[in-house]
């Protein structure tokens, strides 16, 4: 199974492997402008000769020959020996080179011979290109079996950490999660002081690609800035992945990107199987809530819900169907992110609770108002405005949203008002959003019968022109710049 990923993953690899098994991955780095190429080699114990070095110790070594060819011509060659712990019983074992390299296209050839079997030998070639970047660059990604912080200066540490890859980019049945490593080259250049790292899975299929999860977060422009990111690999099915990681600015525009593949082994998984059946997410942060939290952050999240699964999410409250509300909170956070769910639902919670007290009245939960439900919704506005004392007009707010998804262009507005002028008690007025309230007669609403001299709203007679023209003649309403057109 190895073997064939080698030849299945890494395309840029060739490989002729009679009996050593071993794992070879090149990956480029940058120090500045000086370019370096990192060797991760992975022997396994059993693929390899061992000798008896003491008492009934052992030691297994492989003698290495790489060269450096560019232009057809040999520019670099090194020749070593890899040797293993001295053991009592065989056991795989790691190395790692680096070597500086000038700019250009190399082409890099590997021999490796057992030392203690005749003809025992794999060799490799692959292709290595140092282009010291000048501007923004994502340096070759490395997925790692191990990492912990050190103190020592071993060829595997590296900024502060010991670092194993992963060997031939697999992740085997009783492997819980691996590890990312990346370097970001010049963001600096960015006129933001941030920038936006999206990962990005995709399910392999042939010569197809199948998006599979995504996330993005924002991080510091530096000059260099050294990427570490854990991944809970329980969730995902067997098959090939890639993991594509993006550069893009604060608008969203992709600026540069880079890959690696890795198979994944997953024979437990089923399709009836869930994340929390493998690695007690859900014990971790489903369990541990008390029925009232349950019932607390449903609530919250109804506001963001299809008719459909507000539905489902009744039923489950008239039932009391305890179990039925811990699953319908799981899975909804779960499709969020299939790796780590907990992630986006402690997110969720901090902002229910800054809405709750934001646009708490005394009626419910702040997240129960208009205004709580509309922030959960849609999100914070682009421009928000309160109006206490207007002259002739209740307390209201005006929110304001540049844009939202399946709203067509232009702004989209909100009018609130106080109609019992009672604490914090904002209603929903009128909206131009769809599928949200909307009133042609949110001025008759707004300013009240006993607050304007000269016009009886009770006046049926009154044509409907006369008035708009009332209303239009009020002066210095927020109400009527921001919403007469609507």
């Amino acid at each position: 199974m190895k073997t064939h990923l080698l030849s299945l993953i890494f395309t840029f690899f060739t490989s002729s492997i009679f009996a050593i098994d071993a794992s070879v991955y090149p990956a480029v780095f940058y120090n500045g402008q000086e370019g370096y190429v990192e060797f991760h080699y992975y022997f396994s114990g059993p693929s390899i000769g061992w000798k008896s070095v003491q008492d009934s110790a052992m030691q297994a070594t492989a003698e290495v020959l790489i060269t450096f060819k560019k232009d057809g011509q040999i520019v670099k060659y090194d020749k070593y020996h890899i040797a293993s712990p001295i053991v009592m019983h065989a056991m795989d074992f790691r190395d790692l080179h680096r070597y500086g390299l000038k700019p250009g296209n190399y082409i890099v050839d590997i021999a490796i011979s057992d030392l203690s079997r005749e003809n025992n030998k794999a060799s490799y070639q692959t292709k290595i290109n140092i282009q010291p970047p000048k501007f923004i660059a994502i340096s070759d990604l490395v997925l790692l079996s191990a990492l912990k912080e050190s103190q020592t200066r071993t060829v595997f540490d590296k900024y502060g950490y010991h670092m194993e890859a992963l060997p031939f980019n697999y992740i085997n049945a009783n492997t819980k999660e691996f590890i990312v490593y990346a370097e970001i080259y010049h963001t600096d250049q960015l006129k933001d002081q941030e920038y936006s790292l999206r990962l990005q899975f995709e399910q392999l299929d042939g010569s197809t690609a199948k998006p599979y999860q995504g996330f993005t977060k924002k991080r510091a422009s530096i000059d260099k800035d050294i990427y570490i990111k854990t991944l809970d690999a329980q969730f995902m099915p067997s098959g090939d992945y890639r993991l594509i990681l993006e550069v893009r600015d604060n608008s969203g525009a992709l600026i540069t990107s880079n890959s690696v593949a890795f198979h994944r082994d997953n024979p437990r998984l089923s399709p009836s199987t869930t994340f929390a059946d493998l690695n007690g997410e859900k014990g971790n942060f489903i369990e541990k809530l008390t029925p009232k939290e349950i019932d607390y952050y449903l609530t919250a999240l109804i506001p963001t819900l299809s008719g459909t699964k507000k539905k489902l999410l009744k039923e489950y409250f008239k039932t009391k169907n305890l179990e039925g509300k811990k699953q319908f909170l799981y899975s909804h956070f779960v499709k969020e992110d299939p790796i780590t769910p907990s992630v986006p639902f402690y997110a969720f919670a901090n902002i229910a609770k800054k809405v709750d007290k934001a646009y708490y009245s005394g009626f419910g939960h702040g997240f129960e108002s208009d205004r709580g439900r509309i922030f959960l919704k849609y999100g914070a506005p682009n421009d928000q405005i309160k109006v206490e004392n207007e002259q002739f007009a209740l307390p209201y707010e005006i929110w304001v949203y540049d844009n939202l998804p399946n709203n067509g262009s232009g702004p989209i507005k909100f009018l609130f008002y106080n109609r019992d002028r009672s604490g914090e008690n904002f209603i929903l007025l009128h909206s131009n959003a769809r599928e949200e309230r909307r009133n042609k007669n949110w001025k008759k609403e707004l300013f009240r019968d006993d607050s304007m001299p000269g016009f009886d709203f009770g006046n049926t007679r009154m044509k409907e022109t006369e008035m708009d023209q009332s209303f239009n003649n009020h002066p210095n309403s927020m109400a009527i710049r921001y919403f007469q057109d609507l």
